[in-house]
């Protein structure tokens, strides 16, 4: 068995411990996970476990840990008060084939047991049949003698009431039990198809097809009262066998080894707490727009994948927005060199330069993925959020439970409200040269206590689902402009009136190009709208071309702080317009290109 040896830690042996009480004892511990906090990229996982020491050293061992989870993130603590110290945390792995075996056959043993109680239930149905079809013989007799009677004497009417209650009692009570008994046979249907899935899972569908079909032949030859063969379904027997004896499993676990030293003899907690891979979380929003009530409700959801290998049932569960790296470093800033383009000598530095092995392939797998990537507010407390170093820390009020799937689970965290004037505004956005279509947007404040991370959101206005956007990261206190759907009322568009070189007033070997544009806005609401609209002025790259806005009917916005911005510097203006109800607004412009006729202009239209 290959073990790894973690940490260990160096203490001195209490000077009150003598020859005969450092005798190391020997003892095995299960635990069960308790608490859970999940980051972007993997979970932080605690297990506790109740483990008995004798005064002196003890050697305990807890199994049962999963095979993927990080050795380098163990670690290990005994209650604050406790007298005693760990000196060593040691890791083995073992196979799996033992306890599968074990496991194997406690589920069929179970499922003997299951299956003999619904042959008691199978019996005592056939003994209500028996008894029901008594009282129907006792029914026919009552009626051949009463006709008889009718014929030849005066009818004894006492006797055939007494017998027709007896009857009709008897009967309804046997239907009473006789539908409890159904009840309980499909209940304990339920438990069958559980254990035979879980059966299934364990040892694979070959080796349940075959213990299906020998149970089949079993129960049918001992209903059947014949002696049992089972000469055509020697294979089937043959492939059981041979996987419970086959110990060519790969699948392994892991085992903590502890080293305790105690100054008590009893019983006392152990946690272990460790990293695991394969779970992440991500949060998902509902935006529930209101103009009426001039209000959006955000909805702030978690979506969680665990795919760990442990179910997480009935623990307490703490999302962290932090991203835990193996390794942390401060990146290196290579040098700038300038050099003359060479062709001749292309392949051959590329050649040189190849690295023999990427850096990342040096990490191992597990470092490797850390580079990829409603219930009523009356009685359900609320879900607590805090900052915790540079991120925020999530933890729902009740223990959840969370099962080892493919499926993403959706998990509620928070709804908040936020009005205008200070956290919401509603405008309007239009980008006419590209597209003709009028946008209603709210911009809003993220006034919250916990920082958006970026994320898809459900878009509802009044009710309404509108469609989907992503939702970028958005830290406490800071803008975001939320697209909630196409006005459809509203018509925004750019000509291009003319296109035509102008000759006049040019000398040398200039050539001179005449764009003019009109953008045309229509508000066909039944209210005025603030319209934010953003149009492209061509720009030049080059000293030999030149442009020139003229005639510009309307002003875009041109503060200092526009200026400075990066989509000014590109050539993107912005103009904001209020348009009354039933109104139209056009805004006119000349750009005029003026550059050399021997020169080829690339991204003239």
């Amino acid at each position: 068995m290959k073990r790894f040896l973690f940490i260990i830690l160096l203490l001195p042996l209490f000077v009150s411990l003598n020859a005969g009480e450092t005798q190391d004892a020997k003892s095995e511990a299960s635990s069960k996970i308790t608490s859970v906090k999940l980051f972007t990229n993997r979970a932080e996982i605690t297990r506790t476990a109740k483990v008995k020491l004798s005064k002196g050293l003890n050697t305990v061992v807890i199994a049962g840990l999963p095979d993927n989870l990080f050795d380098w993130s163990l670690r290990g603590s005994l209650p604050e008060k406790f007298n005693g110290k760990i000196l060593s945390m040691e890791i083995s792995r073992q196979a799996l084939t033992e306890k599968r075996k074990k496991r194997i056959a406690e589920i069929e043993k179970k499922l003997e047991e299951l299956r003999d109680l619904d042959a008691g239930f199978v019996d005592d149905l056939a003994n209500i049949k028996s008894q029901e079809e008594f009282l129907n013989s006792v029914n026919d007799f009552t009626k051949q003698n009463a006709s008889k009677e009718l014929q030849t004497r005066i009818p004894q009417v006492e006797l055939w009431g007494n017998t027709l209650d007896y009857v009709s009692k008897k009967r309804k009570d046997l239907q009473t039990q006789s539908r409890l008994i159904q009840k309980k046979r499909r209940e304990l249907a339920k438990e069958i198809q559980k254990w035979e899935f879980e059966l299934a899972q364990i040892a694979g569908a070959s080796y349940f097809s075959g213990y299906q079909k020998i149970n089949k032949a079993m129960e049918k030859n001992i209903s059947q009262m014949q002696v049992q063969q089972y000469s055509d379904l020697t294979d089937q027997y043959a492939a059981q066998q041979n996987y419970l004896k086959s110990d060519n499993t790969i699948e392994t676990e892991k085992s903590l080894i502890l080293s305790i030293a105690s100054n008590v003899e009893g019983e006392t907690e152990f946690s272990v707490i460790y990293m695991i891979p394969n779970t992440y979380w991500q949060m998902l929003y509902d935006f529930r727009a209101s103009k009426v009530r001039d209000e959006v409700e955000i909805f702030v959801y978690a979506n969680i994948y665990q795919k760990s290998g442990e179910d997480w049932d009935n623990v307490l569960l703490s999302l962290s927005t932090g991203e835990p790296r193996t390794i942390s470093a401060i990146p290196s800033l290579p040098p700038w060199f300038l050099s003359v383009y060479k062709p001749e000598e292309e392949a051959s530095y590329y050649k040189s330069a190849m690295p023999k092995r990427a850096a990342k392939e040096e990490y191992s797998k597990d470092e490797m993925e850390l580079y990829d990537k409603d219930g009523s507010e009356n009685f359900i407390p609320e879900t607590a959020v805090k900052e915790v170093g540079f991120n925020f820390e999530i933890s729902f009020p009740l223990r959840q439970t969370i099962v080892s799937s493919e499926k993403y689970q959706k998990k509620l965290i928070k709804s908040y409200s936020l009005k205008s004037p200070k956290s919401l505004k509603y405008f309007y956005k239009t980008v006419p040269a590209s597209a003709g279509s009028v946008f209603l947007m709210a911009k809003v404040l993220n006034q919250t206590e916990l920082s958006w991370l970026p994320g898809e959101a459900q878009v509802f206005l009044e009710n309404e689902f509108i469609g989907k956007v992503n939702i970028p990261h958005t830290p406490v206190e800071k803008e975001q402009n939320i697209v909630l759907g196409i006005a459809p009322d509203m018509i925004a568009k750019k000509e291009l009136i003319t296109r035509y070189d102008d000759t006049a007033g040019v000398f040398g070997g200039n050539k001179r190009i005449v764009y003019s544009y009109k953008i045309t806005l229509e508000n066909n609401g039944k209210e005025q709208r603030e319209i934010v609209l953003l149009d492209n002025f061509p720009v030049s790259k080059d000293k030999e071309i030149t442009v020139e806005i003229k005639d510009l009917s309307d002003h875009f916005v041109n503060d200092e702080e526009t200026k400075k911005s990066t989509e000014y510097q590109q050539g993107i203006r912005k103009f904001i317009i209020n348009i009354p109800a039933g109104a139209k607004k056009e805004i006119t412009y000349k750009a005029i290109i003026t550059y050399d006729k021997n020169l080829v202009i690339e991204g003239l239209r």
